[in-house]
């Protein structure tokens, strides 16, 4: 292994720093040369975290290679070394002044081997829609995920959130020097999504058919109705076969007066006219019963259309939802 390289003290710094004041400037914004000169102060104190806010605060105003040089020394005397080397490698991109470029560069030179690294792992399974990785609570671009990335050594929390899923977060100590950690995220526990239940829906009727053998027949032809319509076509046909026997019992009796007009005088075909005169009793009173079965079978054929109508009772069935259950209730 080699061996590591220390960081320059503040007394070092200070002799560095009025070398680099020494070079020629240019002409600085106000407000940057003033954080600037809060810094030399602050430092020279051994306010060290301190001076580098105020020299991170005059780059931000107005980047200047001497300002990243002096910011890259400050954190590393922090012993921010990944912080340091940024500032370094900036300066490098900004540097014209030799002895400023010679400086950066063996400052880079020097850190570059001690410096830790962070990879956040996300593997595709994991890549759920909306995933933000986070680190210390801000966000990490997707493009340094899987990444081995400088850090400066400490603690980081690295965690992570997508819509419609549990949040997930663990935390890591990574060495001043020289670490090699990683961390891996995980696929998300899905959030059970809860949705309210639907307004119980209201009372309805349900219309329950009668038992099989209530059911008879449909409409309105029930069995006393069929009954009653077969009585009544007996009833017809006695009726029909009455108007007929009447019918032939009168045509015996003019036949026995034809031959026979008075009963007083005597006739030579008696016989025949008392034969013809018996026919026509005869048919007369099969005429009579037969009017009496076709009356009988219309009056009770009446009766029964009548006492045989569907009944008008219904039964129905109100079903009430209940929060433990539902109610029912048969009413008729």
């Amino acid at each position: 292994m080699a061996p590591r390289l220390r960081a320059p003290s503040i007394a070092a710094i200070s002799l560095i720093l009025l070398s680099i004041s020494a070079a020629p400037a240019h002409a600085q914004n106000a407000a940057a040369e003033a954080l600037f000169s809060d810094a030399e102060r602050l430092l020279k104190e051994g306010k060290v975290a301190e001076a580098c806010e105020a020299f991170e605060g005059s780059n931000r105003l107005e980047p200047r290679a001497g300002t990243l040089i002096n910011l890259g020394l400050c954190r590393e005397q922090n012993q921010q070394l990944a912080s340091a080397w940024s500032a370094f490698k900036d300066a490098l991109t900004r540097v014209k002044d030799p002895k400023k470029k010679q400086l950066a560069t063996a400052r880079v030179a020097a850190i570059e081997p001690k410096l830790s690294y962070l990879t956040i792992s996300v593997p595709d399974e994991s890549r759920v829609e909306g995933l933000t990785v986070t680190r210390n609570g801000k966000p990490v671009d997707p493009a340094l995920w899987n990444r081995a990335v400088p850090v400066n050594g400490g603690s980081y929390k690295i965690g992570g959130s997508a819509p419609g899923h549990e949040e997930w977060s663990t935390t890591v100590d990574v060495p001043l020097e020289l670490g090699k950690i990683s961390v891996e995220v995980p696929r998300f526990k899905e959030i059970t999504k809860l949705v309210e239940p639907p307004p119980p829906p209201p009372p309805s009727t349900v219309t329950v058919p009668p038992p099989a053998e209530d059911r008879d027949s449909p409409s309105m032809f029930t069995g006393k109705r069929k009954l009653a319509l077969g009585v009544a076509g007996v009833g017809v046909l006695a009726v029909g076969a009455a108007i007929v026997l009447g019918t032939q019992a009168n045509g015996f009796q003019d036949d026995a007066y034809a031959l026979c007009p008075s009963p007083s005088v005597a006739c030579t075909r008696a016989d025949e006219a008392n034969d013809l005169m018996e026919k026509g009793r005869s048919r007369a009173l099969g005429a009579n019963i037969a009017y009496g079965v076709g009356g009988a079978a219309v009056i009770g054929a009446a009766v029964l259309w009548f006492t045989g109508a569907p009944s008008a009772r219904e039964r129905r069935v109100s079903i009430k939802p209940r929060a433990n259950g539902l109610d029912l209730a048969v009413r008729f």
